[in-house]
């Protein structure tokens, strides 16, 4: 079982920073559950970004689950009220936190853990890893070679722990290749990746373009901001993969957007999870919290892969059966791609 502690991080995070800027002179929302359906619905439909990507007209949805409110709905009432309309959304970065229930996660993939056990890092370390490895508290980063001297890496999420990448390329200068693994990669701040990533570039490259919500119409957005990946240091040129899978998500997912920017490097696994999107954390009356996603993100294709995800170049799933025995069949097929 994967721990997802970082992940309750990033989620604390948003709540705590977007309650810093909470406005001194906005009047409180009653706490009643009409007026909680109303502050959860105005507030999606306000600062949500990207409604279009998912296919989803709010409106249609406000005109469906208003009439199941009213002043007698209990609270496990209005809290199945609020997931079933919020779990259309399908949206890894929406999540709503109510005390002695579990995190409710409106991806389908997180919420009901789909296929989470095809991912086992434990695998790796005691079948594939030739030299032992290396590793912080909780695996936040895990590294070693693999048979035929290449080079892998895992990271849990992105943040500090990226700043052992350029370490890696200077440790093993003689490598063939490296394996970065982002399965189950639970985001962070992708800037750290981005700024580790300088050396795997001998240009800079565009990776994507983000604009943010910043009003309440539909189409109230901040202009478009463009991301790059910098060159810096000496240019490291050889053969990379990159693994990824469906729980791959957010900032993970913005680093597989820089790796998919260098000509030498193939993905390998499934696709990511398709929550590219920043977001913030508000409060209901009532105490319970959640997470709204605020942007619109184009890849240099001019396309948006939020609900899609990054395809894989070579798509491959693990089998349970064989990962039971020792067996990663997705490392293996990246570890054939380099060899």
């Amino acid at each position: 079982m994967i721990n997802n502690r970082p992940f309750f991080i990033i989620l604390l995070l948003a709540l705590v920073s977007s309650g810093c800027r909470k406005t001194f002179f906005e009047a409180e929302p009653a706490n009643h559950p009409e007026a909680v359906f109303e502050d959860y619905w105005t507030s999606f439909q306000e600062n949500y970004g990207p409604f279009s990507e998912r296919g989803v007209d709010w409106q249609e949805q406000y005109d469906h689950f208003r009439p199941l409110v009213d002043a007698h709905s209990t609270e496990e009432e209005l809290y199945s009220v609020l997931t079933e309309m919020t779990a259309i959304l399908d949206d890894g970065h929406v999540n709503i936190i109510a005390p002695d229930r579990p995190v409710f996660n409106s991806n389908r993939y997180f919420n009901e853990r789909i296929d989470d056990s095809l991912f086992n890092l434990a695998v790796v370390k005691q079948h594939y890893l030739t030299d032992g490895f290396e590793r912080i508290e909780e695996d936040d980063y895990v590294y070693g070679l693999l048979p035929g001297g290449i080079v892998y890496v895992y990271f849990r999420f992105v943040g500090s722990n990226w700043n052992v990448l350029p370490e890696l390329l200077d440790k093993y200068p003689g490598a063939k290749g490296i394996i970065v693994d982002l399965r189950h990669n639970l985001g962070g701040d992708f800037t750290y990746a981005f700024n580790n990533m300088g050396r795997l570039t001998d240009r800079q490259r565009t990776v994507f373009q983000s604009r943010t919500k910043n009003g309440p119409g539909r189409e109230d957005f901040t202009a478009w901001h463009t991301w790059h990946l910098e060159p810096s240091g000496d240019f490291w040129n050889k053969k990379m993969v990159v693994l990824t899978d469906r729980f791959t998500i957010s900032a993970g997912e913005r680093a597989v957007m820089a790796f998919h920017t260098l000509p030498n490097v193939t993905i390998v696994g499934d696709a990511s999870n398709g929550a590219q999107s920043t977001m913030i954390g508000r409060e209901l009356a009532n105490g319970w919290k959640y997470t709204i996603a605020t942007q619109q993100v184009l890849l240099p294709d001019g396309r948006s892969y939020e609900g899609i995800g990054i395809a894989p170049d070579i798509q491959v799933r693990n089998d349970m059966g064989e990962l039971q025995q020792g067996q990663d069949r997705v490392l293996e097929r990246a570890i054939q791609v380099i060899e």
